[in-house]
């Protein structure tokens, strides 16, 4: 972190007391995540902010209506689990949908789970990390569920994802990957990055992220000496559950659109925008 990271976060409250349609109530700690995750630089942090806040009010089918006692999303938070380690200087993010039957998937309800535990992350962690490993575990999923996803959606959301949240990414692996799973991957690979593309592994197995992960920082069920996935992920859902009244704010973290300039240089999509990663 560098020695003046409190001049820059200072001149991100600057910038954001000047933007009229951007939200003041991020902490400290928050804004420095992002600066890390953007390299110190103040332009790709205002973009990166930016991002995150306008996209939050641009999706409404996951950014509402996000009460964690509710039953419908009591429901997918039994059939969700994620999971962070640390992995020396780098950190492992897991998720997993863990129910094979097609009647419980809900695509919104799973993407609205997935952005309140990522919430309750950059709340919550304090680890900065070189680098992000992203791990999705494929193994419940079928081809009945593809007609129940909404594609450019989803890209949508991937991009949003990529440009406007506090990650470092270097690669992504989807493990215990059916073996239709480039059928799903055709529908969304136009719509990425050719450098994302480029760190996106499919295994068939677990196993094979021994080559590029060592094993002892993975969880249990993977074979390795971590925690249990499903113990930490009880852990997430007590902080969030815990967190209630801030899930209930449907205007946390959002951009107020009607005082949105018209003329401003960042817009909704950001078309272009992506952030330059660096890549292993």
């Amino acid at each position: 972190m560098p020695q003046d990271s409190t001049q820059d976060v200072l001149a991100i409250r600057e910038w954001m007391s000047k933007e009229s349609h951007l939200p003041n109530n991020l902490d400290d700690e928050i804004i420095k995540k992002f600066l890390h995750s953007c390299y110190w630089s103040l332009e790709k942090t205002k973009k990166c902010l930016d991002r995150f806040f306008i996209g939050r009010s641009t999706m409404n089918e996951i950014y509402s209506s996000r009460d964690p006692l509710s039953p419908k999303l009591q429901a997918m938070f039994s059939v969700t689990v994620v999971a962070s380690y640390e992995f020396e200087k780098d950190e492992i993010m897991i998720h997993k949908y863990d129910d094979p039957t097609v009647e419980q998937f809900n695509f919104y309800d799973i993407l609205k789970t997935l952005t309140m535990e990522a919430d309750q992350w950059i709340k919550k962690q304090q680890f900065m990390a070189e680098g992000h490993y992203i791990i999705v575990d494929m193994s419940c999923y079928s081809l009945k569920m593809i007609p129940k996803i909404n594609i450019m959606f989803f890209r949508d959301f991937l991009l949003f994802l990529l440009e406007g949240m506090p990650v470092r990414l270097k690669k992504v692996f989807a493990i215990n990957a059916p073996s239709f799973y480039d059928k799903m991957y055709a529908l969304i690979k136009p719509a990425l990055p050719a450098e994302i593309c480029d760190v996106i592994y499919f295994f068939s197995d677990y196993q094979s992220l021994y080559k590029f992960i060592d094993k002892k920082y993975l969880p249990s069920e993977y074979g390795g000496e971590a925690q249990s996935m499903y113990e930490q992920n009880k852990m997430w859902l007590r902080y969030i559950e815990d967190d209630r009244l801030f899930y209930l704010n449907e205007n946390i973290w959002k951009a107020d659109m009607t005082k949105k300039l018209k003329n401003s240089n960042a817009d909704v999509t950001m078309n272009g925008s992506f952030r330059k990663l660096s890549i292993d």
